[in-house]
C-alpha cells in the first residue's frame, strides 16, 4: 500500500469517527472518559488503561491540574508500547492533546520520570510507533481505531518530535552530567512539542484517491 493511500485511509477513519461522535452530541474527549460521570485530575481513563494484550500497545486519557495544562486543553492521550514477553517493561511513544471541542491540537514527548517508562532511543520508539495498531472490543474500540489512524496521519510530525527529543536529552545529559540525571530532571517534563491542525491535514489527504 502506498504512503498516499495509507494517509487517505487514515484521514477517512479519523474524520468519520469524529463526525459520528459529533452527530451524537459528543466530543472525543467525552468518549475517552469511558462513561465516567466526572473528570478527575490525574486519574486515568479507563482506570486501568486500555491494553491490547496481543500487540502490547496501550493508552489512557487524563488531565493535569488547570495550572499545569496549556490554555483550552481538555486532556491528553498517552500512548505506550509494552513488551509482550516482559509486560513490566514499556516505553512511551507520544502524547496527543485534545481541546475542549475534542479536536487534537498538540502532540508532545515526555521525560522518563513522567510515565516511569523504560527509556528507549528514537529508532526503537519510531519502529514501535510505525506498527501501532490496537484492535479491541467494547465501548472504547472506536477510540482505539481513531488513535491508530491518527498515528498514521501524523506520523511524520511525531517522528520529528521523537528525534528532537533525543537531541534534547543529549544536551541535558551534557549539561547535568549524565543520562540518568537528564531523564530524571523534573524541570523538563515535556521535552518536545508542536501544535497541529487536524482540519488542514484532513483537507490535504481526503483529496487523495484512496
Amino acid at each position: 500500500m502506498s504512503i498516499e493511500t495509507t494517509l487517505c485511509l487514515a484521514a477517512q477513519q479519523v474524520s468519520a469517527i469524529q463526525m459520528s461522535y459529533a452527530q451524537k452530541g459528543l466530543t472525543l474527549g467525552q468518549v475517552a472518559l469511558c462513561g465516567a460521570k466526572e473528570f478527575i485530575e490525574w486519574q486515568h481513563y479507563p482506570r486501568n488503561d486500555l491494553i491490547d494484550a496481543e500487540s502490547g500497545y496501550e493508552f489512557y486519557y487524563h488531565a493535569h491540574s488547570a495550572d499545569e495544562m496549556p490554555k483550552n486543553e481538555h486532556g491528553h492521550f498517552h500512548l505506550f508500547s509494552r513488551n509482550p514477553d516482559h509486560p513490566e517493561r514499556f516505553c512511551h511513544l507520544i502524547a496527543i492533546s485534545l481541546d475542549q471541542k475534542g479536536l487534537p491540537v498538540r502532540i508532545f514527548t515526555t521525560n522518563q520520570w513522567v510515565t516511569d517508562e523504560s527509556f528507549e532511543e528514537a529508532e526503537e520508539v519510531l519502529l514501535r510507533l510505525r506498527l501501532f495498531d490496537m484492535a479491541i472490543m467494547g465501548r472504547m474500540s472506536r477510540v482505539a481505531t481513531w488513535i491508530t489512524a491518527f498515528t498514521r496521519l501524523f506520523y511524520r510530525d511525531m517522528e520529528t518530535l521523537i528525534r528532537e527529543r533525543d537531541r534534547v536529552i543529549k544536551g541535558l545529559s551534557a549539561e547535568l552530567g549524565d543520562l540518568k540525571s537528564a531523564l530524571e530532571s523534573r524541570e523538563h517534563a515535556v521535552l518536545t512539542h508542536c501544535n497541529i491542525n487536524l482540519m488542514e491535514r484532513l483537507s490535504e489527504n481526503l483529496l487523495i484517491e484512496c
